[in-house]
């Protein structure tokens, strides 16, 4: 059977977060036929590699050698995930991304599928904020205005689909000669985004709180479970946030899909679309 998305998850050294991933996908991916391609970016710790190999449900690739570090690796991985993908719609979604709800890939698919001039579907930045935690964020601004009003910090406050959780059509990429990696100067997924709307294609941006119903993004959350990737962060950023990704964690529902081993194996070889 042919998939309809394929699902691009890049990876490195979190085998934590890739098994929660990949079995919150599997539990909550029931309707549609879809691949996962994982790409891993020359993970070291013998627990990735252990993991990953034992989901017989995924398409893994490994890269190996000396690779870029970072965000330059992530949007590699993207660029590579998206070669070696087969379905009309790709879906580019990070390890610490968590579907939590059943029609969370409906949501981003049906609106594809009924507008064919849409090119792409997804959000902005995931982050839900009250209204005093906005303004404390527009005060720090301020203060910090030499480094959050820098060029390039305001063409990142423009909002374009990010990489955590995009969908995007295929055939209009193919058609255009376009790639993920096409602009390096930018983040994951900004320069696509650009290119699109500047031939008059779609790029749908989604609520942010409907697509929270549906899909936890733990924000940052490769950097603050790795200490090679924490010598930049400051102290209170890596506590809050190691704090929010423990409480996660520690939610029942999650316990359980976290647990479940059987989520790793194939259950209906007919859903075997990603071998």
């Amino acid at each position: 059977m042919n998939p309809v998305v394929s699902i691009i998850v890049p990876h490195f050294q979190t085998p934590e977060l890739a098994k929660l991933c990949l079995r919150s996908i599997r539990k909550y991916t029931t309707d549609i036929d879809y691949e996962v391609i994982v790409v891993d970016n020359a993970s070291k710790d013998a627990a990735s590699k252990q993991y990953l190999h034992s989901v017989n449900w995924i398409r893994l690739i490994e890269r190996t050698g000396d690779i870029a570090t970072g965000s330059i690796a992530h949007r590699e991985a993207v660029a590579i995930g998206f070669e070696a993908s087969r379905a009309p719609f790709v879906l580019t979604v990070h390890t610490d991304t968590i579907p939590i709800r059943s029609d969370w890939l409906q949501f981003h698919l049906n609106p594809m599928l009924a507008d064919h001039n849409l090119a792409a579907i997804g959000t902005d930045k995931l982050v839900l904020r009250s209204a005093l935690q906005e303004w404390l964020r527009s005060a720090e601004d301020a203060v910090m205005w030499w480094k959050r009003f820098r060029p390039v910090r305001v063409n990142n406050k423009l909002p374009y689909i990010r990489s955590h959780c995009a969908l995007y059509r295929r055939s209009i990429l193919d058609e255009h000669s376009m790639s993920y990696n096409d602009k390096p100067a930018l983040t994951a997924g900004q320069g696509l985004h650009q290119d699109l709307a500047r031939l008059g294609y779609e790029c749908r941006l989604l609520d942010p709180r409907a697509v929270a119903m549906r899909v936890v993004h733990l924000n940052h959350a490769t950097e603050l479970l790795l200490p090679e990737l924490q010598s930049e962060s400051r102290f209170l950023h890596l506590w809050r946030g190691q704090s929010r990704i423990r409480r996660f964690f520690q939610q029942p529902e999650i316990q359980a899909i976290f647990g479940d081993e059987s989520l790793d194996k194939i259950f209906d070889p007919r859903r075997r679309v990603a071998c």
